[in-house]
C-alpha cells in the first residue's frame, strides 16, 4: 500500500466529481427525448436509441476495462479514458444527423466504462481505511444521484439550449481529470499472470452460482423500472404537471435528497448486514410503483410523492446489491463479479426506454402497474433464496 500514490482531498473530490459527470452522460438525455426527435426529424421511439446506444455500450465497456486496469494499471485505463470521452464528447456536441449521433453516443458509451469500475478499485486501494471507506461512499452516491442529476442538468441546459451546449462542460471535467492523474505518479508495475482470455473465464461460474442469480436478476429490473418510470412521468402526465406549474425539472429535483440514502445505508449495513438492505430496499422500491399505479393521473401529488420513496428504495438497494455481491463470491473472481453486476445494471438501463414505449399508450396507472410487478417480483426472488450468511 505504501508504494501506490495516496491521492489528496483535492484528488479524491475531483474522482468524485468526474464519476457524476460520466455516469450523468446516461441519463442527461431522458427529459429531451422529445425535442430530440423534433430536432432530428425522427420518431420518440427512435429518439430513445440516444440512451440505448450509450446504455449497452456502456454495459459492455464494464465487462472489458474493469479486468483490463488490473494488468494495465489503474491510473492508465482512466486516464487514456477520459481523454477518449472528451474528444468524443466534443465531437458529439457538433453532430447535426442521426446515424452519427447514435454511433458517437455508443463510442461515447464505450469510453466512459473505462471510468466507473476503475476509479471504485483505485480509491479503494489507497489511502487510510477511513480514506477508501468515504471514497467509495461518496463514489457509491454521486453514480446513484447521476440518475436524477443527470436528468436536471438535461433539463436545465439541454432543454433551452441544446444537447450541444450541455455536453462542453462535462468535456472539460473529463480534459481537467486525465490531466490530474497525468500529473500523478504511475503506480508500481507488476507483471501480468497468465493470458488476458483467463480475466473473462470465470463469467461462465458467476451466473450458475445460485445466490449471485437473486443479485443479478433484480438488478437487471431496478434501472430498467428506474428509467421507464421517468420517461412514462414525461409521456403520461407530463402536460397535466405543467398545467399545475410542475416542470419536468422539479419533478425529478423533488426526489433528489431520496438518493442518499446510500450514505445513511453505510451506517446500518455492519448491523442489517447486506442480504437485508437488499430485501428493504425492494420492497421500498417495489411500494413507490405500486403507490404511483394507485395516484396514476388523477392525483398527481400523490404520483409525486410516490416517486420519492421508488427514488428512496433504488437508493437502499444498489449499495447493498454491490455488498451482497462482495460478500457471496469467491474471492479470485470478486472484482469480475462486481463489474458483471454493473454491467447487468446498464443492460437494464438501456431496456428502459423500450419498456417505456411499449406501455406509452396504456392508462397511467397500468403502464405504472407493470413496472411495480415487475420489481415485486425481483424482490420475491431475491428474498425466497437461501439465506448465505458470508464475512
Amino acid at each position: 500500500m505504501s508504494s501506490m500514490y495516496l491521492p489528496s482531498f483535492s484528488l479524491r473530490i475531483l474522482l468524485v466529481l468526474c464519476a457524476l459527470a460520466v455516469v450523468s452522460l446516461l441519463y442527461l438525455p431522458l427529459p429531451i427525448l422529445p425535442q430530440l426527435a423534433q430536432t432530428h426529424h425522427m420518431s420518440t421511439a427512435a429518439s430513445a436509441g440516444v440512451i440505448s446506444a450509450f446504455g449497452f455500450a456502456y454495459a459492455a465497456g464494464f465487462l472489458i476495462f474493469g479486468p483490463l486496469s488490473d494488468r494495465l494499471g489503474r491510473r492508465v485505463v482512466m486516464m487514456c479514458g477520459l481523454a477518449a470521452l472528451t474528444l468524443i464528447t466534443a465531437w458529439l456536441s457538433t453532430v447535426q444527423t442521426v446515424p452519427f449521433l447514435l454511433a458517437g453516443r455508443a463510442a461515447q458509451g464505450l469510453a466512459a466504462a473505462t471510468f466507473p469500475p476503475v476509479v471504485i478499485a483505485y480509491l479503494a486501494e489507497r489511502g487510510t481505511p477511513k480514506q477508501r471507506v468515504w471514497s467509495v461512499a461518496w463514489l457509491s452516491t454521486a453514480f446513484l444521484s447521476a440518475g436524477l442529476l443527470g436528468q436536471i442538468y438535461g433539463a436545465a441546459v439541454a432543454s433551452p439550449w441544446g444537447l450541444g451546449s450541455a455536453l462542453l462542460p462535462l468535456a472539460a471535467v473529463f480534459a481537467i481529470t486525465a490531466w490530474r492523474l497525468w500529473t500523478t505518479p504511475a503506480d508500481p508495475t507488476h507483471t501480468p499472470q497468465g493470458s488476458l482470455r483467463t480475466l473473462y473465464q470465470p463469467i461462465g461460474k458467476l451466473l450458475v452460482s445460485s445466490p449471485l442469480r437473486r443479485v443479478y436478476g433484480p438488478a437487471l429490473l431496478l434501472l430498467m423500472c428506474f428509467v421507464a418510470f421517468y420517461i412514462g412521468i414525461d409521456t403520461h402526465v407530463g402536460r397535466a404537471l405543467q398545467a399545475h406549474g410542475i416542470t419536468p425539472l422539479v419533478a425529478r429535483e423533488l426526489a433528489l435528497p431520496a438518493f442518499l440514502t446510500p450514505l445513511a445505508v453505510a451506517s446500518v449495513m455492519p448491523r442489517w448486514g447486506a442480504e437485508r438492505i437488499v430485501n428493504t430496499g425492494l420492497l421500498v422500491a417495489t411500494s413507490g410503483l405500486a403507490l404511483s399505479s394507485w395516484a396514476g393521473d388523477g392525483h398527481l401529488y400523490g404520483l409525486l410523492a410516490s416517486s420519492v420513496i421508488f427514488v428512496a428504495g433504488i437508493g437502499i438497494s444498489v449499495p447493498g446489491l454491490i455488498a451482497r455481491v462482495a460478500s457471496v463470491a469467491e474471492a479470485p473472481m470478486r472484482g469480475l463479479a462486481v463489474a458483471f453486476y454493473t454491467f447487468v445494471l446498464f443492460v437494464g438501463a438501456s431496456l428502459g426506454p423500450w419498456l417505456a414505449q411499449q406501455t406509452a399508450h396504456w392508462p397511467t396507472g397500468q403502464a405504472f402497474l407493470l413496472l411495480a410487478i415487475l420489481l415485486g417480483a425481483a424482490a420475491l426472488y431475491a428474498i425466497t433464496g437461501r439465506s448465505t450468511r458470508t464475512a
